[in-house]
């Protein structure tokens, strides 16, 4: 690979995970110093943060025993509160039943970023967007797409390796992460100009498949690290996690996917997902504000109905 013009400054940023096989969940624990609480970590300075929480679920409240309003001089009749009353049970019965369809598409079981963040300006651009020395990606698109799209939002130019097995990084069948971060920074210096590019790399283990068993690892320059930071390797990590386990995806699928997802939640891009929820909600406040104008329309006749009576 040849080196453009330019100069590096700042170094380079890293860490590294490792996986149990997509056809088998997480496996193996991680590779390097990671210093996440409970499962799977993350290695080498800068990484961290709690692992991606479980599916939230909406829960509506419940209702025990009755209840009603009363004015001087009238009250709520007992076919208008059971209107509201069942108005409202269909309302909560809808949000419990549809809301958690609505926000498992926006990966709820991934955080929101909630740091602003400016693009990198100034990245030049590498004309090839990955290496596939395993033979893993059918159709480059599926992870190209992705890549390219993370690259417009963020600034940052990602560079994907897909390495086969190689007996200096894993000595002894242990994956060395020395070796494996010693590799990356030369790839890194050969390679680019500048310091607004990030690799992520597989480094397959020995008799690997496409279950992949081995390691990925990441290295990027100080200005893609000023995007990439705690906040946001979290968060890539788990949607990462999440796209890794679809068995529906293929890995060139899974990859970029997580690139796009990432892209979105940390420079706060509204997607159709979230226009969902959005629209949800709306609806719901609209048809709280009916309800409530019903009941009080229903109670006020009901009133003049028991006050024509009195008389």
């Amino acid at each position: 690979m040849g080196r453009g013009g330019g100069s590096h400054g700042g170094g380079g940023h890293f860490g590294g995970r490792s996986f149990g096989g997509r056809s088998g969940g997480f496996g193996g624990g991680f590779r390097g110093g990671g210093r996440g609480p409970g499962g799977p970590g993350f290695g080498g300075p800068g990484f961290g943060g709690p692992p991606p929480g479980g599916p939230h679920r909406w829960g509506g409240p419940v209702f025990h025993g009755g209840w009603g309003w009363r004015r001087p001089g009238g009250g709520f009749g007992c076919g208008g509160c059971s209107t509201v009353i069942v108005i409202l049970v269909v309302i909560l019965f809808f949000f419990n039943r549809f809301l958690p369809v609505i926000t498992s598409d926006t990966g709820s079981d991934v955080q929101q970023s909630r740091t602003e963040r400016t693009a990198v300006t100034g990245t030049v651009t590498y004309a090839d967007w990955y290496l596939d020395e395993m033979g893993f990606i059918d159709h480059d698109t599926e992870l190209t797409d992705g890549l390219k799209y993370f690259y417009s939002q963020t600034g940052i130019q990602p560079y994907v390796m897909l390495l086969d097995y190689d007996p200096s990084i894993w000595i002894n069948g242990e994956w060395n992460e020395t070796a494996a971060e010693e590799y990356l920074a030369q790839i890194y210096f050969d390679t680019f100009s500048d310091n607004g590019h990030m690799i992520l790399a597989y480094f397959a283990c020995e008799n690997d498949s496409e279950d992949m068993d081995g390691t990925f690892y990441i290295y990027y320059g100080s200005a893609a690290y000023s995007i990439m930071d705690n906040e946001a390797e979290t968060i890539f990590w788990s949607y990462f996690d999440m796209n890794y386990n679809n068995l529906d995806l293929t890995i060139g699928q899974f990859i970029g996917e997580t690139f796009r997802e990432t892209a979105d939640n940390i420079m706060h891009i509204e997607n159709s997902s979230g226009s969902s929820l959005m629209t949800a909600a709306a609806v719901f406040a609209v048809i709280c504000v009916a309800v409530i104008i019903v009941g009080i329309v229903v109670a006020k006749r009901s009133g003049r109905r028991q006050d024509s009576g009195q008389e």
